[in-house]
């Protein structure tokens, strides 16, 4: 899967519409590491209490790169 993203990247939720984010459990300040990816979504880290999120790919943006 091409998608632009890879693992350890940090990303962020994109602006969606009228609303600061359409994801129902990610803040929209929130930053989180990509830990991998599963049937069409991103893995994401956003903290503790959520550490294993599905994140569709076009709900996220990378904010900076992993080497």
């Amino acid at each position: 899967m091409d998608c632009g993203m890879k693992v350890g990247d940090l990303v962020r939720v994109k602006p969606q519409g009228l609303f600061p984010t359409e994801t129902p459990l990610v803040e929209a300040d929130w930053t989180g590491i990509v830990t991998g990816f599963s049937a069409g979504y991103a893995i994401v880290f956003w903290n503790e209490q959520h550490p294993e999120e599905e994140e569709y790919l076009e709900q996220i943006e990378v904010i900076s790169e992993s080497r």
